[in-house]
């Protein structure tokens, strides 16, 4: 019995981690997109600032989102390399099965 690995799904989870990355990396910069958006409804102010509130805070959990994906990503790297290299070593008889 062996293990499969499909090179080209670890592959395509490691590119939508890259642009999962990207968005939140890419979403702190329209803040003030929101904050434009929202304005000031029948005069008053505070529906804007509850939503630059909801940013500030949202910001913390986006940072830790994005080291949480850049985690996940590298050891899929680390599979995908690792898998690789053995594929590489027991195509060249340096593996024998483990026998």
């Amino acid at each position: 019995m062996g293990v499969k690995v499909r090179y080209d799904e670890l592959g395509g989870l490691s590119t939508e981690l890259d642009h999962i990355v990207k968005e939140f990396e890419d979403a702190g910069s329209r803040r003030r997109d929101l904050k434009d958006a929202v304005g000031d409804p029948y005069g008053d102010g505070a529906l804007r600032d509850a939503a630059d509130d909801f940013e500030g805070r949202w910001d913390d959990r986006r940072k830790a989102l994005i080291e949480n994906c850049k985690t996940v990503k590298d050891h899929v790297d680390g599979v995908i390399q690792g898998f690789k290299d053995f594929d590489v070593k027991a195509a060249q008889g340096g593996d024998k099965g483990g026998k």
